[in-house]
């Protein structure tokens, strides 16, 4: 897995500037990560089961994530697929009068990924990299809540088993949701190269 890696561009998979106009392919492709974002609240709240295990959502969650930031050319593509996130979950019929803080929540995830890709762009393009980024953005998930937890004694129930679980489990989930955005990208990558030949 270490040694398998691909380039840090892989735009060239979907239409740009080059197939589009310059404007028309930057909001298509603006819209196309907030749309990704809102996607992962709809499967999130359509596939809703009380499994017991904390964090099984980052796995489409980060895998779309990791897809909408290593196919873009945009440096805020995570964070553009979080704020369609936070504001889908914001909508009423999802449940966010329940739990005020999900739009945070939801928003998170999509900075580290920016700044992650930012500074550390040589390893961008590797499986090991892309998952285990996936396992640090979805974590942000449970200390968010810990931290409301300690500073508003709002009580979330993922924490009925203790702290160490969840921010395990959340991590484990958004390794695996890493792993499979990055074979999907690189997946796309070889069949745009082999279509090009």
């Amino acid at each position: 897995m270490n040694g398998i890696s691909f380039p840090k561009n892989t735009s060239k998979a979907f239409p740009t500037e080059s197939g589009l106009s310059g404007v028309r392919g930057n909001i298509l492709e603006a819209l196309l990560l907030i749309g990704s974002g809102a996607l992962a609240v709809v499967l999130h709240q359509s596939f809703r089961l009380s499994l017991g295990l904390p964090g099984h959502h980052g796995i489409e969650w980060m895998a779309l994530l990791i897809m909408g930031r290593s196919f873009s050319r945009f440096r805020g593509a995570g964070t553009l697929a979080s704020l369609g996130a936070a504001g889908m979950s914001m909508l009423p019929l999802w449940g966010a009068v329940n739990d005020p803080f999900i739009w945070l929540i939801y928003l998170l995830p999509g900075p580290v990924m920016d700044i992650a890709f930012r500074y550390l762009p040589r390893y961008a393009g590797t499986f090991w990299f892309l998952s285990i980024l996936g396992g640090l953005a979805h974590i942000t998930k449970p200390v968010a809540r810990l931290v409301i937890t300690v500073l508003s004694g709002w009580s979330f129930g993922s924490f009925r088993f203790g702290v160490v679980y969840p921010i395990t489990s959340h991590f484990l989930y958004g390794m695996i949701g890493g792993l499979l955005g990055a074979l999907i990208v690189l997946g796309i990558h070889r069949a745009s190269k082999k279509s090009d030949q």
